[in-house]
Parts: C-alpha cells; sequence; structure tokens
C-alpha cells in the first residue's frame, strides 16, 4: 500500500546464531510471487547463492539485487562465485542490480572506485551506480 521497497537480507551472516540457510534467496521466490506489487530489495546480493539470487532477479520484476558488505575487489576476483553476477548483470538483470557501499566498513569512495574497475558496460555501470536506485524510489 505504500509503494516502498522491502529490504531483505540475502547473504550469509557470520553470527553463530542464526543458520546460513535463512540467507538464501530462494525463499524470495514464494515472496516475490505472492506479493507481485511488493519492491524487494535483496541485501548483500545472496553471495554465495549468487546463481539462485539472479534466478530469482530474472524471474520477478520486483526483485532488485543490492551489491554491498563485500568489498569490491572480491566481488570482481574470478572464481568468487560473484562472476554470474557481471554475465547477467551486464544483460538481463541489468535494470536491478543496486549499488551500496556498506558504509562504515567500506567508504563510498572505496566502493565506488572498486565497481568503475567491474566488467560492465558503461551504460550499465551507470545504472548500477545510481540509475536503477532513483526508478525504483521514484526519484
Amino acid at each position: 500500500e505504500l509503494d516502498i521497497p522491502v529490504l531483505l537480507h540475502t547473504s550469509l551472516t557470520l553470527t553463530r546464531e542464526l543458520m546460513l540457510d535463512y540467507g538464501r534467496p530462494i525463499y524470495l521466490d514464494e515472496v516475490a510471487k505472492d506479493f507481485p506489487e511488493l519492491k524487494i530489495v535483496a541485501v548483500h546480493g545472496g553471495w554465495p547463492w549468487v546463481l539462485e539470487m539472479i534466478a530469482v532477479a530474472w524471474k520477478y520484476p520486483n526483485v532488485y539485487i543490492e551489491i554491498s558488505g563485500t568489498m569490491p575487489k572480491y566481488i570482481a576476483t574470478p572464481n568468487s562465485g560473484w562472476d554470474p553476477l557481471f554475465v547477467y548483470g551486464n544483460t538481463v538483470i541489468q535494470d536491478r542490480v543496486l549499488w551500496a557501499s556498506n558504509w562504515p566498513m567500506i567508504t563510498p569512495k572505496e566502493s565506488i572506485e572498486g565497481v568503475m574497475q567491474f566488467p560492465l558496460k558503461e551504460t550499465v555501470r551507470k545504472k548500477w551506480l545510481g540509475e536503477n536506485a532513483a526508478r525504483l524510489l521514484k526519484l
């Protein structure tokens, strides 16, 4: 009713009180299906279940992948598990990836400099760095 995005943690958690399984993106599948008007932002990109996260975002236009919480240099490292994000993020889900710095753990300057090194088309990089968020937030 409020037409505001809901942010949900989708990634591993380092707390020993919670099971890793709770951060799996596959659980967004049912929520996105049942609430197609709800804009869901999957915070932290779903690592180590990146392909699962991509599948959910590709399937549902109301699901966005937010990439913070991991240093960009690790996201860009080959075979880190993030590789599919660049394949699909440059193409079919390019309009649904959102950058965030995760400040104060990673400064905005450090994060943006890292994202500038990502193997992305320039038009896609602009989307990830703000255009997608502006559209989502209707700015």
